[in-house]
C-alpha cells in the first residue's frame, strides 16, 4: 500500500474515531440530566408516588392544633381536680396527727374512725388520678382517630385526579431515603387547611370527659 493510501485511512480512521467520541459524549451529557425536583416533574417521569410527613401534618394541620388544645385544657383541668384533692387530704392528715399528739381522741375507736376515714380519702385521690389518667388516654386515642380518618378522606380528595397511585406516611425515619420531590407534605397541608372547617372539627364527645 502507498503512504498516500495509508494516509487516507489513518484520517479516516480518526474522523471515524471522532464521531463515536461526539455520539458518546452526547449520550452521557443525556445520561447527566438532573433529577426531578418538583412533584410535577416527578410525576412527568410516570413514577406516580409521594410521601406525606405525618410529624409535620400533626404539628401544623389545624385539627391537630385543636386536638393538641383541648387535650393540654383536660390535663390542666384533671390536675386542679387533683391538687385540691390532695391539698383536701394533706390538710386532713396534718390535723389527725395533731390530733394524736394532744390526745383529743375520746376513745380509741374514734381514733381508728378517723384514722379509716384518711385512708379512704388517699384511696380516693389515688382512684380518681387513675380515673382522669384514663379519660384523658381515651379521649387523645378517640381524637386522633377522628384526626387521621380526616386526613385519609381530604387525602382521597386531595387526590381523586389520581395522579399519584402510592401515598407513603413518614414518621421519624421510618423512610430510609425518598428524592425531596416525592414529598408532597407541605401541599398537603395547605390542602387540609384550606379544606378544614372548624365547625365539623372536635366532635362534642370530645369535652364530655373534662365535664364529669
Amino acid at each position: 500500500m502507498t503512504k498516500k493510501g495509508l494516509v487516507s485511512l489513518g484520517t479516516l480512521a480518526l474522523a471515524f474515531t471522532t464521531t463515536l467520541c461526539l455520539s458518546s459524549c452526547g449520550g452521557n451529557k443525556a445520561e447527566q440530566k438532573s433529577s426531578p425536583s418538583t412533584p410535577a416533574e416527578v410525576q412527568a417521569t410516570g413514577l406516580p408516588i409521594a410521601f406525606v410527613n405525618m410529624d409535620s401534618v400533626t404539628s401544623q394541620y389545624k385539627f391537630a392544633q385543636e386536638i393538641k388544645a383541648s387535650l393540654e385544657k383536660d390535663a390542666a383541668a384533671h390536675q386542679t381536680r387533683l391538687q385540691s384533692k390532695g391539698a383536701a387530704i394533706q390538710k386532713a392528715a396534718v390535723d389527725f396527727e395533731r390530733r394524736m399528739r394532744i390526745n383529743a381522741f375520746v376513745s380509741a375507736e374514734a381514733q381508728q374512725a378517723e384514722q379509716q376515714k384518711l385512708m379512704r380519702m388517699q384511696q380516693e385521690g389515688q382512684a380518681l388520678s387513675a380515673e382522669l389518667s384514663e379519660k384523658l388516654a381515651l379521649k387523645q386515642q378517640s381524637l386522633l382517630e377522628d384526626m387521621m380518618k380526616s386526613v385519609r378522606d381530604q387525602l382521597k380528595e386531595y387526590n381523586k385526579d389520581g395522579r399519584y397511585k402510592l401515598i407513603l406516611t413518614k414518621v421519624g425515619d421510618n423512610i430510609l431515603y425518598a428524592e425531596d420531590a416525592l414529598d408532597i407534605t407541605e401541599d398537603f397541608i395547605k390542602y387540609l387547611n384550606e379544606h378544614y372547617n372548624a365547625a365539623d372539627g372536635l366532635p362534642s364527645k370530645a369535652d364530655s370527659a373534662s365535664k364529669k
